[in-house]
């Protein structure tokens, strides 16, 4: 179920056009027409860009006719922490084909390239990453690189047209769509040979990935909905790479439901290079690797990305500035994200050469519900709640955010409203448990790490299943988490104790309020989506 907790947004178009190009993370659901965002968190080659299929803005990697660049590679800007585990979801189509032949396919691809092969007529490094046509499908040459190829044409070194595989040959040789044992030629190179990952290819899929072509006709490529989770290895258990195509989804996610069948599964898996691991890849720093897109077209097709989300399982940390009152910050961490609102007068001068422009931070870190428990709620005066759990951020984990401030470079207390409005705090997220108006809380403590908690929820709207809507409030800033509470908002509230009066004597100095202001109520938060 995807809920929202918070008082007032605006379109995250609106937002995004104040805030750094590196500073959110990937969320392009329910499609891409988050423009500019669009653009400037991604990076696209060759033929690659954003298209209108109404009523849709979806992602276009090849196009029909084929352009004089007929591979593509897309990659979000922003190096991704993998080494705790990722999910990611997307959904594709190839359509608008030529027949018979009409695309090479598309990749979803995971690295950290330093070199790519130009005798196969690769190009570029990092993000700029390029494979060729030509079966290549856009991949093939980059170095460092794991790729999930999404094939639909039979190459010499296919055994069909319609496969899934996963490639990969670690982080110093050149990456290729080659399968079976043998040399052969991609580009100029001779002696291109296998990067199949152990037996990771299935042959044998449902129904077709791409167009399927009988003669002079030739019929769309039904759409495809793709997940693919890694769990790195943890004490005793071994590491997990898990792909699913189309599968039943719980409720409300992206999360496929316990049980679904995967098309691919690698028992024992390690993202992270090593000497006894060499088809492990070694991240650029700080465990960060690009993930996104490639493609590669003959004859020519439209092959379109019409949806994706990606949440890393490791903490991840966004720093924006903080926009005038009433206009929502939205913090997006893959598939759950915070939004704050500041009251309507409050100002921040963040025009250009200004010294005076606060930042606000968030650190989003996901922990085990039982440990959260034990640790930060225990003993409190919420112990009757227990933190809510949040799909795809790793297994029975919830988040908790931690938000701060810097101005100058120097951290300094954030902005604070106390004393007719308080500050809008919302969290939207996917989770398999139910939540209403009558079962939920959200609490916020003061400092961070502490369990000074007290309660900022404010009220439950009911959306249209399964979404919903729940409003906060609070004073101030520092730990931030959903709670489930069998006897809804727990006390003491934030606006009664607790924060208020743990602030009350900063209060005239951080406040940047140039005028009164009417209050903005509560309960009028619209779908973030």
């Amino acid at each position: 179920m995807r809920h929202l907790r918070c008082i007032l947004l605006v379109s995250l178009a609106t937002v995004l056009f104040i805030a750094p190009a590196a500073a959110q993370q990937i969320r392009f659901i329910p499609d891409f027409s988050q423009t500019p965002s669009s653009n400037r968190l991604l990076q696209l080659n060759g033929s690659a860009g954003l298209a209108t299929d109404s009523p849709q803005v979806v992602l276009r990697l090849t196009q029909n006719p084929p352009s004089m660049l007929p591979s593509s590679s897309v990659f979000f800007k922003v190096g991704q922490p993998l080494d705790q585990g990722f999910f990611t979801y997307f959904k594709f189509q190839i359509h608008d084909a030529n027949c018979c032949t009409p695309s090479d396919g598309l990749a979803f691809v995971v690295q950290s390239a330093t070199a790519t092969d130009s005798t196969q007529g690769a190009t570029g490094a990092g993000v700029t990453a390029l494979g060729p046509s030509m079966g290549g499908i856009g991949y093939s040459g980059i170095n460092n690189s794991l790729a999930f190829e999404f094939d639909t044409v039979q190459d010499d070194w296919d055994p069909n047209g319609n496969h899934i595989a996963i490639q990969t040959c670690g982080p110093t040789a050149f990456n290729s769509p080659v399968h079976e044992p043998g040399v052969y030629t991609i580009g100029n190179n001779h002696n291109v040979t296998s990067c199949l990952l152990g037996n990771q290819i299935n042959t044998n899929l449902a129904s077709n990935l791409g167009p399927t072509c009988n003669g002079e006709s030739c019929s769309d490529g039904l759409s495809h909905e793709v997940v693919i989770e890694y769990t790195p290895p943890m004490g005793q258990q071994a590491g997990l790479l898990n792909v699913y195509l189309d599968p039943l989804f719980q409720p409300g996610t992206h999360v496929p439901v316990p049980g679904a069948p995967t098309v691919l599964s690698v028992q024992g898996y390690n993202l992270l290079y090593s000497t006894a691991n060499p088809l492990g890849l070694q991240p650029s720093n700080l465990d960060q690797f690009y993930v996104g897109f490639t493609a590669s077209v003959e004859d020519g097709a439209d092959t379109d990305i019409f949806a994706w989300e990606f949440t890393p399982q490791a903490p991840v940390e966004i720093t924006l500035p903080i926009p005038t009152g009433g206009l929502e910050n939205d913090f997006t961490f893959g598939s759950h994200q915070l939004g704050v609102t500041y009251p309507n007068g409050f100002m921040n001068d963040c025009s250009p050469g200004s010294m005076n422009c606060i930042y606000m931070t968030v650190l989003a870190t996901p922990v085990n519900q039982q440990t959260f428990y034990t640790n930060r709620l225990m003993g409190t005066n919420f112990a009757n709640e227990n933190c809510i759990i949040y799909s795809q951020t790793g297994d029975n984990n919830c988040v908790d955010y931690s938000v701060t401030c810097q101005e100058n470079g120097q951290q300094v207390t954030c902005p604070t409203e106390i004393e007719n409005d308080d500050i809008a705090i919302c969290t939207q997220f996917e989770t398999p448990l139910y939540v209403s108006q009558f079962n939920t809380d959200f609490l916020e403590a003061d400092p961070i790490g502490s369990n000074n908690w007290c309660s900022i929820w404010t009220g439950f709207m009911p959306q249209d299943p399964p979404d919903g809507i729940m409003s906060g409030k609070g004073p101030g800033f520092s730990d931030i988490v959903a709670t489930l509470s069998p006897t809804g908002p727990g006390m003491p509230k934030c606006d009664s104790g607790g924060l208020k009066e743990a602030t009350e004597s900063i209060k005239r100095t951080t406040s940047r309020r140039l005028k009164p202001r009417q209050p903005q109520g509560s309960g009028f938060c619209p779908p973030i989506d």
